[in-house]
């Protein structure tokens, strides 16, 4: 049984999460969680910061390596979700209440270069009966290839 190795394509990620926009909530303390779900493995947390405005602005760049697989007929990215996760926090910081999250395609992001591209994302709810507020979450990302076969395409779902 013969086993075919898997073309992979190394990217450093630059992943910054801007701002918080739309919150329903008057005075409360957000922080966001990001985690990595295919591609490697990376998980971190913003800083904790307060609503203001119906907004919070997080400033938290994360740069990581990811490991992307691709096709190998047709060269183009699979998908490499990275999972970022908006918390509110509950009890001086004890515990925390899960606003919503946004799973972000890194293959999207894989032509970006070194100025890198930002999007805003509407938060998803955690389960079917979880009120939405319509919260968005502004992303930037910025991702270059670290391998040295630099010939991909890039993946986009629509």
């Amino acid at each position: 049984m013969a086993f075919i190795k898997r073309k992979t394509v190394k990217f450093s990620v630059d992943l910054q999460v801007c701002q918080l926009s739309d919150v329903p909530l008057v005075n409360a303390t957000v922080f966001g969680k990001m985690r990595l779900l295919d591609g490697g493995s990376f998980e971190e947390a913003t800083e904790r910061v307060e609503v203001k405005n119906h907004s919070a602005s997080f400033n938290t760049r994360f740069v990581f390596c990811c490991r992307i697989p691709c096709d190998q007929t047709s060269g183009t990215l699979e998908k490499c979700l990275c999972r970022v996760s908006i918390r509110k926090e509950q009890k001086g910081g004890k515990s925390y209440y899960k606003l919503g999250f946004v799973d972000i395609n890194l293959s999207e992001y894989a032509a970006s270069g070194v100025e890198g591209i930002s999007r805003t994302y509407l938060l998803n709810g955690y389960t079917s009966n979880q009120r939405l507020d319509n919260s968005k979450v502004c992303i930037k990302v910025a991702m270059t290839h670290q391998s040295a076969d630099p010939f991909f395409r890039v993946y986009v779902h629509i």
